[in-house]
């Protein structure tokens, strides 16, 4: 078991996050290129159905976004609710915690897009109790192929959610501009990068002729609602509680 110490613990209450490399076990990173796999082949299927090469901002043979799918893929689970990720969620949100989000980003050779600095938290546009994300490395993540940068809490001056403003060029919101690089995530594949829901993080293109692929998880201490319904946003599926698992992931038979 990959150990989560208590400075890993402090660092994410200083600074927003930490980083664990080569800590996905050899069988979960399979299981997660092949589901990358799997959900592109099934985006491509549903694109010629609807006869076009994007659906949202995913685009043919450039960029995937593929979010809240992980049911639809055999032994991603397994992943999603390990005991690697409860030790995260202890270290960080706490006893109780629930699946938030999950998705896959994927930059492909010479296409994927840059993304700008933004937290999290903003995309929510509404006060919260701070949730985790899990950003794990697919592949090997380098400044080349656009990895994710994080921006230090000591670095951004805050630690509160930020007024955003959306990029009329690229869609996205933006929450930081100003001077500061941030730390570039140059790990191996099987590596996490694990940081809050107010902390700020931004990626850079892909400029190398192999595909990059990370998938992102997030734990949130409880069910985030809608202040308009009162629902849960996403997904909210109960993963902890009082420190203890509560899913038992059985390993499926199938193979992708």
């Amino acid at each position: 078991m990959t150990e989560i110490t208590r400075e890993h613990h402090e660092q994410y209450q200083r600074e927003g996050f930490f980083v664990l490399e080569r800590v996905i076990p050899d069988d979960h990173l399979q299981i997660l290129r092949n589901s990358c796999d799997h959900l592109i082949e099934l985006m491509h299927q549903e694109m010629d159905r609807l006869g076009t090469d994007h659906i949202h901002i995913s685009h043919r043979g450039k960029r995937y976004h593929i979010a809240k799918k992980y049911q639809q893929v055999p032994r991603l689970s397994e992943y999603v609710f390990s005991p690697l990720m409860a030790q995260v969620c202890r270290a960080t949100i706490g006893r109780e915690a629930f699946l938030f989000y999950d998705q896959y980003v994927v930059k492909s050779a010479e296409q994927g897009s840059s993304f700008s600095w933004h937290q999290d938290g903003g995309y929510l546009g509404f006060p919260h109790n701070p949730y985790v994300t899990v950003w794990a490395a697919v592949d090997d993540m380098t400044v080349e192929n656009g990895t994710t940068y994080v921006l230090p809490f000591s670095q951004a001056g805050v630690r509160t959610v930020v007024e955003h403003h959306r990029d009329e060029k690229t869609g996205d919101k933006v929450g930081y501009f100003g001077r500061e690089t941030g730390v570039a995530a140059v790990v191996p594949a099987g590596s996490l990068v694990v940081f809050s829901s107010l902390s700020f993080h931004r990626s850079g293109p892909n400029t190398t002729n192999r595909m990059r692929r990370a998938y992102v998880t997030q734990y949130s201490p409880s069910p985030i609602l809608s202040p308009e319904t009162g629902d849960p946003l996403h997904l909210a599926e109960p993963f902890l509680a009082n420190g203890e698992m509560t899913r038992s992931i059985s390993r499926s038979q199938d193979r992708l």
